[in-house]
């Protein structure tokens, strides 16, 4: 018998992972979806058993969940957050968690005072292969780490930015420079009003979140530095991202990572020896590894694994990158404890 009772808020593509993943995960039971229109909610919860709904409120008050995933746009994040924060349910974000910083302070704190999780959904930090690079580097693997490289697409700009952070930590200061041309802007997706979700000092833009162009930042973090770049020009389906992470004792490539293989080609070291005899994982299941380990945090009354402190230093973290382009001035992050 399911333990937990979950719905879904939104009806696109992330939103059908997030049901899915729920529906096949025998601890849970998927009992509704939320959608402004009515049959695109029906069509959702129908392939998985549930129940379709055109409001946040009428379904809480319907089903009572017990988790509630929001798998909107992010300038819709916030209201249905609360919502069901403050109707009693733990709460799976996608990212970023919003697109304004005081509406995420917000959301951290609505959880706060629920007594809730808040989980911001990062799912790359659940490959595997992610893992394996994490546990060598809290157990010295690495040795003294002294670069890391990374390029992207734009559209993995936050999630880097999140994996960067779960790796290292947040860096003591950070510069960066961007270009953003308008002729030279490809047809990437929209924000409110149907305006290209793009840097903008006009229209007020806290972070980047799609570079049209290119972007890139250097972080340093005391002994080492790192370092990202990112455009939309990147060909997204056959490099979501590439890195190289270089210490005293180990080195690792990781080229090409992909829809399909997340793992991307590993190369170099013996972190990548073990990352290139791992299974490959796919988008999908990466959504699914990150549901699961939401599911477990909450049946085992533990912190939520990227949770929303974690999704608002995030946007902190971009805030600062806009920030420093638009200034040319270096920003101190956290201090130097070394």
């Amino acid at each position: 018998m399911a333990e937990l009772k979950a719905a879904v808020v939104g009806t696109g593509g992330a939103a059908r992972l997030h049901a899915a993943a729920y529906a096949r995960d025998g601890r849970v039971r998927l009992a509704g979806v939320v959608s402004r229109s009515r049959t695109r909610a029906e069509e959702l919860a129908g392939e998985f058993g549930a129940r379709g709904y055109c409001s946040v409120e009428e379904m809480l008050r319907a089903e009572r969940p017990d988790a509630v995933t929001v798998a909107t746009l992010e300038w819709e994040h916030e209201q249905p957050v609360l919502e069901a924060l403050a109707a009693g349910a733990h709460v799976l974000c996608e990212k970023p968690l919003a697109h304004t910083l005081g509406a995420g302070e917000r959301m951290v704190a609505a959880a706060a005072r629920a007594g809730r999780g808040l989980g911001v959904n990062f799912n790359y930090r659940s490959v595997p292969a992610h893992g394996v690079i994490k546990e060598a580097l809290e157990r010295g693997g690495f040795g003294r780490v002294g670069l890391f490289a990374a390029q992207m697409h734009a559209y993995l700009w936050p999630h880097m930015l999140d994996q960067m952070r779960g790796w290292f930590g947040d860096p003591v200061e950070v510069t960066a420079a961007m270009v953003d041309e308008q002729g030279l802007r490809p047809p990437v997706s929209t924000g409110p009003g149907g305006r290209p979700w793009l840097y903008s000092e006009e229209d007020g833009s806290e972070m980047l979140y799609h570079p049209s162009v290119a972007a890139a930042a250097t972080f340093g973090y005391g002994e080492f530095v790192a370092t990202m770049s990112g455009s939309a020009l990147v060909p997204l389906e056959r490099n979501f991202w590439s890195f190289g992470l270089y210490g005293s004792e180990d080195a690792l490539a990781v080229d090409r990572a992909t829809r399909a293989n997340l793992n991307g080609t590993a190369s170099l070291g013996r972190v990548a020896e073990r990352i290139a005899g791992m299974q490959a994982c796919s988008y999908e299941e990466s959504f699914a590894l990150s549901v699961a380990g939401f599911v477990d945090a909450i049946l085992a009354g533990k912190p939520v694994p990227v949770t929303g402190e974690d999704g608002l230093a995030q946007m902190r973290l971009d805030a600062a990158i806009v920030e420093v382009a638009r200034t040319g001035r270096a920003k101190r992050i956290t201090e130097d404890t070394e």
